[in-house]
Order: structure tokens, then C-alpha cells, then sequence
């Protein structure tokens, strides 16, 4: 039987957000409320008794709030790849996710060999142009600070790894695929500046952030749905990340 899981982070003021992307989302008053419609007295044409009405809502976001895709312009002045210009085939195809919960703990960096071994449990293979989520289990972590400044990632030797198994899209259920304290970033710099390996700006790794629920998904093997939204020249972009299994 064919099973959908939703990957997505809630978006609510005061939720977890990576220190570096400011105190957002702020919800405020739309241009529409459903008590103000009803003063306009407008019936139903299907039901006299009831009055039409409509509300709406105004939301400042960064575009790296909750779940969302990094752009390569987000690491790279040179890049061409705005939020809007990233493929949307980095959001959608095929996909496997790697169980690393048993590294789990704050500050703890994920290594080559852990990622290797959780891919040998997994009983698949990663293809080449895969999309590879990576459970640590930080997601379930409910204190923002504690989410934001002591989060798990990626050592330099596993961004590495992945970028071997040439993979089109990694994702992580945290805040930052870098470790916390890795000032340099140098998984974003692989990923998202490819020319700093000489290579190619079009030979980059899409980044996926705050994911939720990658261990609920049933099997290794899935299909993942997850383009970003277009924000013109935007560095990131929240996407509505879904696992479908048959």
C-alpha cells in the first residue's frame, strides 16, 4: 500500500531557527478577516444562511526558516543559482535516507564510516543523482537554543563521501549540515562551491535543512518531493518535503 510522509517542519513563531538567520517567522495581520467580511453582508449562494467571508495573513520569513533548500548563491557571490534558477529536479527523484541516529548527541559530527556503515544497514546502494536524507535525530529536539547552537553534522570527510557517491541533493534533519563550531563551513563550501574543488559551478550538491520524520519513512528507498519556492536572486527557499513509498 503506497504511504506519503510529510518531511516538513511546522513554520510558528519562536520555533527552532539557526542563530544566523535571524528571529523569524513573524505572523501579522492580513488585509482580510472573516469578521470584517461579514459586515459586508454577502449570502452564500449555496446556503442563505450563511455569510461569505474571507481571511489572510502577512508573514516576514528568512528564506532559510524552517525546512527549505539552500541555493548555491547562498555560498557562492558567483553563482548564477539563485533559489529560483536551482534545478527543481533537486527536489524530486529518487532518494534514500541513512539511519546516523546512533552518533547522536549535541555537537556530534557525523562521520565518512558512520555514513558508510548506516548505507550498508540501509540494505540499498546510493546511485549516482540520488537524493540522500541523513537522520541524526536532532529534529526531535524541542528547546530552540539547544537546536540551533548545539546541532549534529556532516565532518568534512563525509560531505566528501557524498560527494563521490555523486549525489544531486542532501538533506539533514537539523539546522545546518556542518557541524556546530565549524566556522568555515566546509560542507556548504563543497556543496555549494563546487569551483573551490575545481570544478564546475554547476557540479553542486543541493542542501536541504530542518527536516522532520525521515525515520518514519518505511523504507531505504523512496521517491522525495521537495522543490523550493522561487524567491527571485533568494539564497533559500522553504520547500514541503514529502517521502512517498509504494
Amino acid at each position: 500500500m503506497a504511504k506519503l510522509i510529510d518531511l516538513t517542519m511546522p513554520i510558528y513563531e519562536g520555533m527552532p531557527q539557526h542563530p544566523a538567520h535571524g528571529n523569524t517567522p513573524h505572523f501579522m495581520s492580513g488585509t482580510r478577516s472573516h469578521d470584517a467580511w461579514r459586515n459586508f453582508n454577502r449570502r452564500n449562494h449555496y446556503d442563505e444562511s450563511d455569510l461569505v467571508s474571507f481571511e489572510n495573513e502577512n508573514i516576514i520569513i528568512c528564506g532559510h526558516t524552517g525546512t527549505h533548500m539552500d541555493a548555491c548563491f547562498h555560498g557562492d557571490p558567483s553563482s548564477d543559482y539563485s533559489i529560483d534558477k536551482m534545478p527543481v529536479e533537486c527536489g524530486f527523484g529518487d532518494a534514500v535516507w541513512l539511519d546516523v541516529s546512533f552518533r547522536y548527541g549535541p555537537k556530534a559530527e557525523v562521520t565518512a564510516k558512520d555514513l558508510k556503515d548506516a548505507e550498508e544497514k540501509s540494505g540499498t546502494t546510493i546511485r549516482p543523482g540520488d537524493i540522500v536524507l541523513i537522520h541524526t535525530g536532532w529534529s526531535t529536539i524541542k528547546d530552540p537554543v539547544k537546536y540551533a547552537f548545539d546541532h549534529m553534522g556532516l565532518s568534512i570527510e563525509a560531505g566528501e563521501w557524498l560527494r563521490e557517491k555523486k549525489v544531486k541533493t542532501v538533506g539533514i534533519d537539523n539546522c545546518n549540515v556542518d557541524t556546530a563550531g565549524a566556522l568555515n563551513l566546509p560542507v556548504h563550501m563543497n556543496f555549494l562551491r563546487p569551483r573551490s574543488l575545481g570544478l564546475a559551478n554547476d557540479d553542486f550538491i543541493a542542501i536541504i535543512e530542518n527536516l522532520v520524520n525521515i525515520d518514519r519513512i518505511p523504507k531505504s528507498r523512496f521517491l522525495f518531493s521537495g522543490a523550493p519556492i522561487p524567491y527571485l536572486g533568494g539564497t533559500g527557499g522553504q520547500v514541503r518535503a514529502l517521502g512517498f513509498v509504494e
